[in-house]
């Protein structure tokens, strides 16, 4: 069995994803929490090729860049889609994650209080366009057992573990106002194959 140390800080962001799929697929795992004020000499080492986290050793070889990470533990765990087609809608969820970011992070940074409530909004806008858009194309897929259908993917961690990172980012969760099949699907995975991670590995 492949022994696999995933480094990342202690919340959630790009490190939850893998941590999900490695708790779900039970691994041999081990969770290096990195700690801020390691990460200056961390992130010039031989660790960090990019100087960015998350970082996966696989059996002492490293794995960078957190796409190209939750595609290969997907790969590895039979958690990708059935055909390209299913494989294009993983990936389009995927590269929403920096569309995010982009909205987000004025608010998460944001020191000025009198500032915070303008940019938290235009966050919880963003968010509410994605989770509609995610929402339209789930009920077009079929509004399956999961994202994709009858097959867990790499498309339910996504909208399982970092949607719901984004939700708490803004501690605003508006699945029944634009996303309410979306939600039951988060609730499910939340019960069953996502259990585990959120009582062991989510930070609330």
């Amino acid at each position: 069995m492949s022994k696999y140390i995933l480094h990342y800080f202690g919340a959630n962001g790009r490190g939850a994803i893998p941590r999900a799929m490695l708790t779900y697929a039970k691994a041999n795992w081990t969770n290096d929490i990195i700690k801020k004020e390691d990460w200056p000499k961390i992130k010039k080492s031989e660790l960090c090729e990019y100087e960015f986290l998350p970082v996966l050793e696989v059996d002492g070889k490293k794995y960078c860049e957190s796409i190209a990470i939750d595609s290969y533990l997907a790969e590895k765990f039979n958690l990708m889609g059935k055909n390209p087609d299913e494989n294009y809608q993983i990936f389009n969820l995927l590269g929403t994650f920096d569309d995010f970011n982009v909205q987000f992070r004025p608010y998460r940074l944001c020191e000025d209080e009198s500032k915070k409530p303008e940019l938290k909004q235009k966050a919880v806008d963003r968010l509410k366009f994605f989770i509609a858009k995610f929402e339209k194309k789930y009920v077009e897929l079929g509004k399956g057992k999961y994202f994709l259908g009858d097959k867990l993917t790499l498309a339910d961690f996504y909208i399982g573990v970092a949607l719901i990172g984004f939700c708490q980012t803004v501690n605003e969760f508006p699945f029944k106002e634009v996303g309410p099949n979306l939600g039951e699907l988060v609730e499910r995975l939340k019960k069953n194959e996502l259990k585990e991670f959120y009582e062991k590995y989510f930070f609330q």
